[in-house]
C-alpha cells in the first residue's frame, strides 16, 4: 500500500513503511512469509489478506482500498528475495474470484499493465501493474497471478483481499468536498504552502470551494513533493503540471500539501505536533484520503470523475480530462 496518513481511527500519523514496497523492499506483512493465524475460509484459497502458491511469483495488492463498483486496482509482484518483480517486459495475467459465489471460476481475467512510478536514467524503470475491475459487491475476492519471471516456466500464486461496500474518499460521480484549501498570490505565499521546488503558480490560485464555485473541470492533487517516502509523490504532481498547459483554460488545477507546512529560517518545513507527528490539513479528512499521493479529475458540475491512488501516467489523466471536456 501507499504512505497511509492516518490509521482506522483518525489520529494524526506519519507516513509509514509500506510505500517503499514500491522500490522493490520486502515488508514482512506484503511478502512470501505473509501469513495468517485464521484459517482459510475458501477452499483452495489462503487466509484473508495472505498469498500461497509459487514462492517466486508472489502478488501484492498495493492500492489502500478496493470497492463495490470501478475500481483501478494496483498489484505488483515479488520474488523470493521480496525485491520486485514488475517490468515493463514481464506480462502479468491476473484472475479475479468471487469467493463468496464461486472459488473455481474467475468473474474476469485479463492482462494487467504495467505503470511506470519511477523512471530514473541508471536503473529500471521502478512500477506496478493496473488493473481495472469492477466488483459486483462487498466480500471476500482473491486475485491469481499467473507469469513468468525471467523467460521460465509460467508461475502462478493466489492472494485474497476484502472489497468494502465504499471507499473513504468520494465515490465515482458524488460531489467533491468544497475543501477550503490555501491559495497563494505571490512567491512569498508559494513558499508557505508548497513543498514544490519549482511551484506551478496556477496551481494555487484556487482553493478546491473556488475551483467547484468556478463551473470548470478541474484536477486536485495530494502529494508532498519534498516529504513523501515512496519519492511517487513528485512525479504525481510534476504530471500533472506537464498537462496542464494543454488544457489552459479549460481545465483549472490545484495542489494541496497533505501536513501542515511552516517556513524556518526561509525553508518550508513540516509542522508538528507535540509528540513529534505530521500534523494533516482539513482537506484530507473531508477527502477521505487514505494515503499519499492521491489525484482526482472533477468535472463542470463539481464531481468526481476519476480518481487515482499513486501517480497517474500520461494516457490515464489525458483521457480523464477529454472525458469531461464537452
Amino acid at each position: 500500500m501507499w504512505p497511509p496518513l492516518r490509521d482506522r481511527l483518525g489520529r494524526t500519523r506519519a507516513p509509514l513503511l509500506p510505500g517503499i514496497l514500491l522500490l522493490g523492499t520486502l515488508l514482512g506483512a506484503c511478502g512470501p512469509a505473509s501469513v495468517s493465524s485464521s484459517p482459510p475460509l475458501h477452499p483452495g484459497w489462503p487466509a484473508l489478506g495472505a498469498a500461497v502458491g509459487d514462492p517466486e511469483l508472489v502478488p501484492v495488492i498495493v492500492s489502500s482500498e478496493a470497492a463495490v463498483g470501478h475500481n483501478r486496482l494496483l498489484v505488483t509482484a515479488l520474488g523470493s528475495d521480496g525485491q520486485s518483480l514488475a517490468a515493463p517486459d514481464l506480462e502479468v495475467r491476473l484472475r479475479f474470484y468471487d469467493l463468496d459465489a464461486d472459488v473455481t471460476a474467475p468473474v474476469q481475467e485479463m492482462t494487467a499493465s504495467f505503470h511506470v512510478l519511477l523512471d530514473d536514467a541508471e536503473e529500471n524503470p521502478v512500477g506496478v501493474y493496473v488493473a481495472v475491475i469492477d466488483f459486483a459487491h462487498a466480500g471476500d475476492w482473491g486475485v491469481e497471478m499467473l507469469a513468468s519471471p525471467g523467460g521460465g516456466q509460467e508461475r502462478r500464486s493466489r492472494r485474497t483481499f476484502s472489497v468494502s461496500e465504499t471507499t473513504t474518499t468520494p465515490a465515482l460521480g458524488a460531489p467533491a468536498p468544497p475543501s477550503d484549501t490555501p491559495t497563494a498570490a505571490d512567491d512569498a505565499g508559494l513558499a508557505l504552502i508548497t513543498s514544490d521546488t519549482e511551484p506551478d503558480p496556477a496551481f494555487y490560485r484556487l482553493s478546491v470551494r473556488d475551483a467547484i464555485a468556478a463551473g470548470m473541470p478541474f484536477v486536485v492533487v495530494f502529494a508532498t513533493p519534498a516529504f513523501c517516502t515512496s519519492r511517487t509523490c513528485g512525479p504525481a504532481l510534476e504530471l500533472a503540471k506537464s498537462v496542464a498547459p494543454d488544457y489552459a483554460g479549460r481545465v483549472n488545477f490545484v495542489h494541496v500539501e497533505p501536513y501542515e507546512l511552516e517556513s524556518v529560517g526561509g525553508h518550508v518545513q513540516l509542522r508538528t505536533d507535540a509528540s513529534g507527528s505530521r500534523i494533516l490539513v482539513p482537506a484530507v479528512e473531508e477527502w477521505g484520503i487514505p494515503s499519499e499521493p492521491y489525484v482526482f479529475v472533477v468535472d463542470a458540475d463539481g464531481n468526481v470523475a476519476a480518481k487515482f491512488e499513486g501517480p497517474a501516467d500520461t494516457t490515464e489523466l489525458v483521457a480523464a480530462l477529454d472525458a469531461v471536456l464537452p
